[in-house]
């Protein structure tokens, strides 16, 4: 993250040379005028300060505080330590005309690229993977809109997230947590015209099949192992009542001892992990994930609401890559302003793959494709996150038949790539997987999918038309 010394410095300085993209409206390579957000002036809805959605009748939009019609075109990992890496450490101090990474000067100079990058590609946001806080503060000066992050638990797949973090979520301590994460980090930025709204978890683990992939747990078998004195437990137990007429059934199940349904309740730690043949199990962990994650989001959002009432509330980045989107967007969907999805995928199964979980949620929302990114191996990044395709080229035709097939449906808002920096196997964490962005390490930007992008970013509202 970048350290916030010397920020105001550099806003100044940014803002006497101009680099303050979002104070000017955004030129298009076609007539459809931008306003200061990236949305599009001609057409009007009311306008609240904030951004939100609507449906006109016809489709859904995004909807900038102005009043105007807005697609989400962003891009993700915006990490700064990504520019000053041992592999290309040197060529960005050059660069910038630092002595180090994080100095005065890289900071402007990584600020001023980041800018004029985001500005001529025609991308209008950051997405929810991004800790350059040159790009984002202090509130209500960001340069684009972005995504922020309200977070009670940190279920990230990638934070490895460990039992103790799977709080039982009927509690009062967990109450408490949303209380205080959201009135130190939502509150402050109530009044923040720049966000586009407020994400939780990056692909939380919800599912057996997901705490199997990613070798972790869920909320289900976390609540279930708890004591008597845990809300939680009594909610299994509740749930558990309805599903078996007795105990001696539900022994029968588990293969377990149980001489009544106040001993279940008292005992802890008796089943930690779980049986995939069995289906009366796995009828069991489903209703009561749904009964956990309904009170996971419904005590998440009370929170974040009394603290912010003005901006959007995603929810979690939902992994439609494996069973937990298909579990839980249901009951989410009941709670949040649109489905933050991630999805990496052929270009084929995409379109099929929203619609169906468009069927399947509560509420008509539209959907925002969070993460997601079309890639090519190269020699020092063998396996990139997202479908492989053999050339660039390709890459950049895929891309922008991506956008164009998924504006054609009324209910997609927006799409945030993966990445504009590649990363490689050198970087520590990356040995496994990379990310693969706009441009190499040392910033030379591929150049069918530079055109592929500016292509998109002029032209979106007319592909939303169509």
């Amino acid at each position: 993250m970048l350290p916030r010394r010397n920020f105001f410095k550099l806003l100044l300085a940014s803002l006497t040379s101009g680099f303050i993209y979002a104070q000017k409206p955004i030129k298009a390579l076609n007539n459809y005028e931008r306003d200061r957000f990236g949305g599009w002036t001609g057409k009007q809805f009311k306008a609240t300060g904030f951004f939100r959605t609507e449906h006109d009748g016809e489709r859904w939009w995004l909807i900038t505080p102005l009043g105007n019609a807005f697609i989400s075109f962003g891009v993700n990992h915006y990490h700064a330590g990504w520019w000053a890496e041992d592999h290309n450490r040197e060529h960005w101090n050059k660069a910038f005309h630092a002595n180090r990474p994080f100095d005065p000067n890289w900071n402007e100079g990584f600020q001023k690229a980041a800018l004029a990058d985001l500005k001529r590609l025609g991308i209008n946001t950051l997405g929810i993977h991004t800790d350059a806080d040159m790009l984002t503060e202090p509130p209500g000066q960001a340069c684009f809109p972005y995504v922020a992050e309200y977070s009670p638990l940190k279920l990230s797949h990638y934070l490895n997230p460990s039992p103790e973090t799977y709080r039982d979520v009927f509690s009062q301590d967990y109450a408490d947590i949303c209380e205080r994460v959201a009135k130190e980090t939502v509150a402050p930025y109530a009044n923040d015209p720049m966000i586009l709204g407020f994400a939780m978890s990056d692909c939380p683990l919800f599912t057996d099949g997901e705490a199997k992939w990613y070798k972790g747990t869920t909320f289900t078998r976390q609540i279930r192992n708890l004591g008597s004195d845990s809300s939680g437990k009594r909610a299994y137990l509740q749930l558990m009542t309805e599903y078996y007429q007795n105990i001696r059934d539900f022994n029968r199940t588990y293969q377990s001892e149980f001489k009544s349904w106040e001993d279940l309740l008292k005992t802890s730690n008796w089943r930690k992990n779980i049986d995939p043949q069995n289906e009366d199990e796995r009828r069991d962990n489903a209703g009561f994930l749904e009964l956990c994650v309904d009170h996971y989001y419904k005590t998440a959002k009370s929170a974040f609401k009394r603290h912010n009432p003005n901006h959007l509330f995603f929810g979690d980045k939902l992994n439609g890559n494996s069973d937990g989107l298909e579990a839980v967007i249901k009951i989410t969907s009941r709670y949040t302003d649109l489905i933050n999805f991630q999805y990496y995928d052929i270009l084929e199964n995409h379109n099929t793959n929203m619609q169906k979980w468009s069927e399947k949620i509560s509420i008509r929302q539209p959907l925002l494709n969070g993460d997601s990114a079309f890639t090519v191996p190269t020699e020092t990044m063998p396996k990139p996150f997202g479908p492989h395709c053999s050339s660039q080229e390709e890459r950049a035709k895929l891309t922008l038949a991506y956008m164009k097939q998924s504006l054609a449906r009324p209910d997609f808002v927006g799409w945030h790539m993966c990445g504009i920096i590649d990363t490689t196997k050198t970087m520590p964490g990356k040995e496994k997987h990379q990310h693969q962005g706009l441009m190499t390490t040392h910033g030379d930007y591929y150049p069918p999918m530079e055109a592929s992008v500016q292509q998109i970013g002029a032209k979106m509202y007319e592909y939303a038309l169509k």
